[in-house]
């Protein structure tokens, strides 16, 4: 099946900035020696003064909250010096996706650390879930628990609707401190301390949206403040945490949470320290991946975050946590050489079932073009990959997509599932359950947990008609017609001679970019097509063309866009073109010019041609 053409995107500028906040993105500019056009894109997300702007450019350190207002940090603390004082076993328990395993090996390196200096010889062990088990606190990840005797138990993105076995293990006289991020349900969970920033039983942390790994990185943080006697943390503390911040770092940036605040600082001085870091895990993977020096945002979250991935995808999860934890430079390598098969054999899975996927949800809007939601599910997918391909569904067909893997022989149903703008998809599951549990009873079934954009979730084989039809309806009540059509955000129409090298680097400082910090997209209107365009290489995927503008010549990159080739050749033979791109400084053979990557074109509207 061939691909199916994206869906045509409607343009939508932002609306031009009225005379106060015209003044005050220029007064940003002269401050901060940065372009009318960055200023005017600060100003829009909400850094409308010199202060705020400043600390959002400057992404210091120091901008990182006091690790002890997080909730219940100080039970937490004291619980684990207890642990290390008596010489108890601590067993860490982290989610199997790059969060997880990024804030449990930044843990279990810390308590290495301090082991080192311990007078009493405490225990520390790691691990994490097969994938194929399910998410978090399932029957068979608390059964793996007690086998390991824990005295103490931290469980490490995951955990916190995990009531009836946190309580099984209190029962059972081991303590739990629940480190996760994840949306809080039915009430937080009784534990010896229950740190998630999006607690709000009483408790307010001035930034909720940390990842897992996040925490992590606080809780090493108060716990070396605790280990130096309550001063500033001993050099070897502080040069664990600035190395440390990589895996922090990492596992914000795949975990796709908001990069704004804290996450912001975390995700770019974590590029910072992957770039120098001392980890015999990371740099194989880094070679791997065939990322120099700094890694961009990019990178990690497309070839570093993939390949952790697909350990627990198509492999043995517990090789990620090995790589990540390794010293010996000899075993990394032949980890990152493991791990770098499992994702090319992960690729071909995932396109197997993203062509499978893709008929059912042709065929789904065929009969119902106005469903708002997509439930689609095959005993024939990986469990481990159908969560990208929900990502690829929602995509080309912007709806919020569920994927389930049903299990034959247990006739249990695993999922992925992804939302778009105007759905919090882990809100939307929690209405769905309610819902169904009040017309099927107890006989219905069903964990889950997430957060707005990305959730995961186990029910019964026979109830997936039931879900389906519950969750589509979750969704048309939250979801507009509108909501569907794919928007293209505009954040400044610019003259092509203004998309220049002062421009490229001034968009520079906006990174790390992601979720809830976009990178800016820039619009031309009305350009002339110089050159027909090209394909790029040997393949079909990638090509290019050039534009003018008055005396302003750029080449246009177009990635990953060769099914659109054929209409960009016709659509050149017109007179004028409009082109959505972002602007970035190409070098080649040591020169150095403007270079613009396509996102988007389409006939131009620009009435002074």
């Amino acid at each position: 099946m061939s691909r199916r053409r994206a869906l045509p995107k409607r343009w939508l500028f932002t609306p031009p900035a009225g005379a106060p906040q015209q003044a005050v993105a220029e007064g940003l500019a002269s401050a901060l020696d940065i372009s009318a056009a960055c200023a005017r894109i600060l100003v829009r997300r909400g850094y409308d003064n010199e202060e705020s702007a400043g600390q959002f450019l400057s992404r210091r350190m120091d901008l990182l909250h006091e690790p002890q207002l997080l909730p219940d940090m100080a039970k937490a603390v004291a619980r684990i010096a207890a642990a290390v004082e008596k010489g108890q076993k601590i067993v860490l328990f982290g989610d199997y996706d790059v969060d997880g395993l990024a804030a449990t090996a930044l843990l279990d390196r810390f308590f290495r650390l301090v082991k080192t200096g311990a007078r009493n010889g405490f225990e520390v062990e790691s691990f994490v879930p097969d994938r194929a088990h399910g998410y978090g606190l399932t029957p068979a990840a608390a059964e793996a628990i007690r086998r390991h005797t824990p005295d103490l138990l931290i469980t490490l993105d995951n955990g916190i609707n995990a009531h009836e076995h946190l309580a099984a293990f209190a029962q059972a006289g081991i303590d739990c401190i629940v480190v996760d991020h994840h949306h809080v349900g039915a009430g937080v969970p009784k534990a010896s301390a229950v740190i998630n920033p999006k607690r709000r039983d009483g408790h307010s942390y001035p930034f909720d949206e940390l990842c897992g790994a996040g925490i992590a990185f606080k809780l090493a943080w108060a716990l070396a403040v605790h280990f130096s006697h309550h001063r500033k943390v001993t050099p070897e503390f502080r040069a664990f945490l600035l190395d440390a911040v990589a895996l922090a770092g990492a596992g914000t940036l795949a975990d796709v949470v908001p990069l704004v605040g804290e996450n912001r600082v975390l995700a770019h001085h974590g590029l910072l320290a992957l770039g120098r870091t001392r980890m015999p895990g990371l740099r194989a993977l880094l070679q791997c991946c065939n990322v120099k020096d700094v890694p961009r945002a990019q990178e990690v979250v497309y070839r570093l975050a993939p390949r952790l991935n697909a350990a627990g995808r198509c492999g043995e999860v517990a090789e990620a946590l090995e790589l990540l934890l390794t010293e010996d430079p000899q075993r990394a390598a032949c980890l990152a050489a493991a791990l770098e098969g499992y994702n090319n054999q992960r690729q071909k899975i995932e396109e197997r079932i993203l062509e499978e996927a893709r008929g059912q949800a042709l065929e789904m809007l065929a009969a119902a073009p106005g469903c708002r939601a997509l439930v689609l599910d095959s005993p024939a997918w990986h469990q481990g990959v159908i969560g990208i391909v929900a990502s690829r569904i929602v995509e080309e067909f912007h709806r919020p997509a569920v994927l389930l893997a049903v299990d034959s022989a247990s006739q249990t149903a695993r999922g992925s599932g992804r939302s778009i703008r105007g759905l919090h998809i882990a809100e939307a599951l929690a209405h769905t359950k309610a819902q169904l549990v009040e017309q099927l009873g107890e006989m219905f079934f069903m964990e889950f947990g997430g957060h707005a954009a990305a959730a995961g979730l186990q029910l019964r084989a026979e109830h997936i008609p039931a879900f389906r039809q519950a969750f589509q309806t979750a969704a048309a009540t939250q979801l507009s017609a509108e909501d569907l059509a794919p928007v293209l955000h505009v954040d400044e129409r610019l003259e092509l001679g203004q998309a220049n090298g002062r421009l490229c680097g001034d968009l520079e400082k906006l990174e790390p970019c992601g979720s809830g910090n976009p990178r800016p997209l820039f619009a031309a209107c009305g350009v002339a097509v110089t050159t027909a365009p090209k394909p790029l290489g040997n393949g079909d995927k990638h090509f290019a063309f050039h534009v003018r503008q008055g005396q302003t010549t750029r080449r246009v990159v177009a990635f990953n866009a060769g099914e659109r080739f054929n209409e960009l050749s016709e659509m050149c033979k017109l007179s004028r073109l409009d082109i959505a791109f972002r602007p970035h400084i190409n070098t080649y053979r040591g020169a150095s010019s403007v270079e613009l990557s396509l996102e988007d074109f389409r006939p131009s509207k620009d009435e002074r041609f």
